[in-house]
């Protein structure tokens, strides 16, 4: 036996080292480290040095692949170790960079903001719904008067007239499920039982005590704005989960911690996907342009609750279709589409695909109806769970809260092709442009602001849906010529640019522009310099509404450029690659 292992060995060659890898790796480690400690401590503006070494990260990587180029051009290709430990490199300084340099805006790592939002909406969901939160919580705040706790920052002692505070005269908070406009508070005080009535006396004393956790682990003016945003908006599904964690331990430090660890896990998931069924190189790409585009950095959803599980099983369902496990990619594209409804839309990417396969064949193709099999067996497992913990009025809930009323408000860090239809540049106050709108004598600043964006739209929403329309024809004809459920998909991302408005931290979603680059590899450099202009863009711009419209712009004219380039054939001499077989189970 020991002889036959021998000549196994021996046939196989000597094992590679990899100990110059680890070397290499564990230097970038360091550099990185020495790089971000040099920005904290001399850098005189720290957020626009995060901006700027994105900024020259992307574009480092961008020049770094036409310098490949050129080497390949000239037959002298580079070795394929050099590519993997400066793939590492850029990624490496990508992440930090995506991280702020792990020098957080909010201390003990879990965004107070988003927890209040979605810890509480979602364990007081049976008592509050979608429309309640800040209600209730300042006639909690009433009750609880004056509280001594400690100051998680200082560790002294601090005591807060909550009461004082509600009762103040300027106090206000966004009146959700009616014009979603600031409103003052007093006359909701007058009558805590339009709240109280809805809980039992044990879930009333719980939730004051979060409240009163969250007041306490926050700054006056930070508290204030908090109930200023659009409340608790996710679907009945997200809901499931939500409320699960959220009811398992009330609010503390330690548990809110463990809960912003998921968003972790959940990115981590993203990538090794990524890596599973696309390899490195496309994993590299997404990591650089994940941690170097602007419209969704870590200030806004970091530290959050689960905030990243969309984009998981978005990406997943891709990774699913590459490796031909179609009944769990349909299963995951569901799970993705009930977490966030927007993500759904790339569901079009499939559906295109396979409308011109049966017009082709005549009949469905069985990995399509495999798919189907799977999406149709999660929507019958998670509905009904979703109702039976949110309860059986909560999606007419969603519906009225989130996409009747929400998502026809306009909010200042919303993109889309509603944005651009109805943002107009100029000056003055005809323009309807923050800068030149924003009244704050007004009880909500931007109330005209919002009136005359809505007015916009709704007298040029013909245009809207001419490129929509426009887009649908090109897209179809697009999806005719690659045939691939998992290429339609990620092209499919024009299409949630175009059919929803959602705000900025959920372009996140144009991760999906990676793994076209399997096929047509010239597409690294393009969405590297993307990310390179959205910070650009970023720094340019002022105010949030001409920002995010151009964000807009950028990233829809990137979508038509991916379009474009597989409506064409592959460049000559440049091979797609093959699907690999389903492995056997």
């Amino acid at each position: 036996m020991n002889t036959t292992f021998q000549k196994r060995a021996s046939a196989a060659g000597p094992a590679p080292d990899r100990r110059p890898f680890i070397a290499w790796c564990l230097a970038i480690l360091a550099g990185t480290a020495a790089l971000f400690s040099l920005i904290h401590r001399y850098a005189a503006d720290y957020p626009l040095a995060l901006d700027i070494t994105k900024g020259a990260i992307a574009s480092s990587a961008a020049l770094a692949l036409l310098y490949e180029a050129r080497r390949g051009r000239q037959g002298r290709p580079i070795a394929e170790r050099w590519k993997q430990r400066a793939a590492f490199a850029f990624s490496a300084v990508a992440v930090v960079a995506y991280f702020d340099g792990f020098r957080f805006a909010y201390p003990s790592f879990y965004h107070r903001w988003e927890h209040y939002h979605y810890y509480l909406g979602a364990k007081y969901f049976p008592e509050m719904a979608y429309d309640d939160l800040y209600k209730c919580t300042v006639i909690a705040q009433d009750e609880l008067g004056v509280v001594t706790s400690t100051d998680e920052r200082t560790g002294q002692p601090i005591t807060i007239d909550m009461s004082a505070e509600v009762r103040e005269p300027d106090k206000k908070i966004r009146n959700l499920g009616v014009d979603n406009l600031l409103i003052p508070v007093g006359g909701l005080l007058e009558h805590p039982e339009a709240c109280k009535a809805r809980f039992s006396p044990e879930r009333w004393e719980a939730f004051k005590a979060d409240v009163r956790f969250f007041r306490t682990a926050s700054e006056k003016g930070y508290w204030e704005d908090m109930a200023k945003d659009h409340g608790y908006n996710p679907p009945p599904v997200w809901t499931i989960m939500g409320r699960i964690l959220a009811e398992l331990h009330p609010a503390t430090t330690g548990y809110l911690q463990l809960l912003a660890s998921f968003d972790i896990a959940y990115l981590l998931g993203v990538f090794a996907a990524l890596y599973w069924a696309f390899g490195w190189r496309v994993c590299a790409v997404a990591v650089i342009f994940w941690g170097c585009q602007s419209p969704a950095p870590f200030f806004w959803t970091g530290g959050g609750f689960l905030r990243n599980d969309w984009l998981f099983f978005l990406v997943l369902s891709a990774c699913l279709v590459r490796k031909r496990y179609f009944k769990l990619a349909g299963a995951s594209m569901v799970y993705a589409g009930l977490l966030r409804i927007f993500p759904g839309i790339a569901v079009l990417g499939w559906l295109a695909v396979a409308g011109s396969y049966l017009v082709r064949h005549k009949r469905m193709a069985p990995s399509h109806v495999q798919v189907l099999i799977g999406g149709v067996l999660a929507a019958a497992v998670l509905i009904p769970v979703s109702v039976a913990v949110a309860g059986k009025d909560s999606y007419r809930q969603f519906y009225e809260h989130t996409l009747k009323v929400h998502d026809q408000t306009p909010v200042t860090n919303h993109m889309g092709l509603r944005v651009l239809v109805a943002h107009r540049f100029g000056a003055g106050v005809e323009s309807g442009r923050m800068k030149y709108t924003k009244d704050v004598t007004l009880a909500d600043p931007f109330e005209v602001w919002k009136r005359m964006r809505s007015e916009r739209y709704a007298k040029h929403r013909s245009v809207a849906y001419g490129i929509i329309a426009a887009s649908f024809a090109f897209f179809v004809y697009v999806a005719w010529r690659v045939r691939s459920l998992w290429v339609g998909q990620c092209l499919a991302q024009v299409f949630i640019i175009l059919l929803s408005q959602i705000t900025c931290y959920y372009y996140v979603f144009m991760i999906l522009s990676a793994p076209l680059t399997r096929l047509r590899r010239h597409l690294e450099i393009p969405l590297l310099g993307l990310a390179a202009l959205s910070q650009g863009i970023w720094r340019w711009t002022s105010w949030n509404d001409d920002r995010y419209t151009v964000l807009t712009v950028a990233m829809l004219a990137f979508c038509y450029f991916l379009l474009y380039t597989f409506a064409r054939r592959a460049p000559r001499g440049r091979a797609r690659v093959p699907l690999p077989a389903r492995p056997k189970m």
